[in-house]
This record gives structure tokens, sequence and C-alpha cells, in this order.
């Protein structure tokens, strides 16, 4: 009987810890170019990259403009567990949090077959800087006994500088996790 239950009050503290993760302590979103000279290791397909990236809490959406024949569209969800993710031509797991401190972002993709699922692998960084105009993206990758590193550079182009239009849906979103 609904009459019959009783509420108990929550120490205001508990609620306090409750909401404190909720929110992302970065937010990616904005239009962001990527700088070559100050960039290493950057790939061809990344040259000239503009990425548009969107957030929504612990979900990061990123969206090429221009290049589209280049780069694809990719989302990102940012709560710390592993899931399965289409890569490539394969598939591959994803692992996405934010550091201890809640300055950074971390990320780990993997991908192999079943009996060595960890033959690749990259583990990157994501920063922004203390203005919010600088993304730098630091990234490692290992396969078959090669080591690649990539640091990426973004500065946020400014709201008033032209913007290509971003196709809504051109990126599949990974599996809901609710």
């Amino acid at each position: 009987m609904v009459s019959n239950l009783r509420f108990l009050p929550v120490p205001r503290f508990l609620l306090f810890l409750a909401l404190a993760g909720v929110r992302p302590p970065l937010d990616f979103s904005g239009v962001w170019v990527l700088d070559e000279s100050a960039s290493r290791g950057v790939s061809p397909h990344m040259r000239g990259a503009i990425l548009s990236v969107e957030q929504t809490g612990n979900r990061i959406r990123i969206l090429p403009l221009g290049h589209r024949d280049k780069l694809l569209g990719d989302e990102i969800v940012a709560d710390g567990r592993p899931y399965e993710k289409t890569l490539g031509n394969g598939k591959g797991v994803v692992t996405a949090g934010w550091s201890k401190d809640r300055g950074s972002l971390w990320l780990e993709v993997t991908s192999g077959t079943r009996g060595e699922p960890r033959a690749a692998i990259q583990r990157s960084v994501w920063k922004l800087s203390s203005d919010r105009k600088t993304w730098i993206r630091h990234s490692v990758s290992a396969s078959a006994g090669e080591t690649a590193e990539a640091r990426l550079v973004f500065r946020r182009r400014e709201s008033g500088s032209p913007k290509s239009k971003v196709t809504p849906g051109a990126v599949p979103s990974p599996r809901s996790r609710d």
C-alpha cells in the first residue's frame, strides 16, 4: 500500500556526493581546427582537419567538417566502462573516462582477434587549455611490435568564423548505457 511507504530524509552531503559526478569536468564542445605546425605525428587523413564537437554530459560526438572522404565521425562515452564498437572494418573495445584529478579525458581503444583481442592498442589523453582555446590530443599506438605517437593540437574556431554544414545523424551512437 502506498500510504504505508515512508521516505527517509537524505543528508545533504550524500545528495551533494551523488550529484557531484553528474557533470563532466571538461567540455570539448565547439569547432576545432588542427594546428599542424604545433602538432607532431599527424596522419595524412588528419591534415587540414576541422572538427565539430558536441558534448552532452559524458557523451562526446565528433564530426568532421570538410574532408568527409578521409575522416569519419565518432562518438565516445566517457564513463570508465568498456564497450564494443565498430572500428573500420572490424570491432574493438573502447574505454574512456575522466582522470582522477578531473583535468583530462583518457581513452583506450583495443582491437584484434579472438586469440589476441589486444593485438592493437591506442591510448590517448585529451586536455583543454585553461582558456579553453586549445585542445591537445596525445596518443600512443602499438600494433605488431611497432609503436607510433601523435600529439595533435587543435585551436578553437571563434564563433563568428564561417562554418561548414554538419549533417545530423552521420555518426551511429554506441550502445545505450541506460
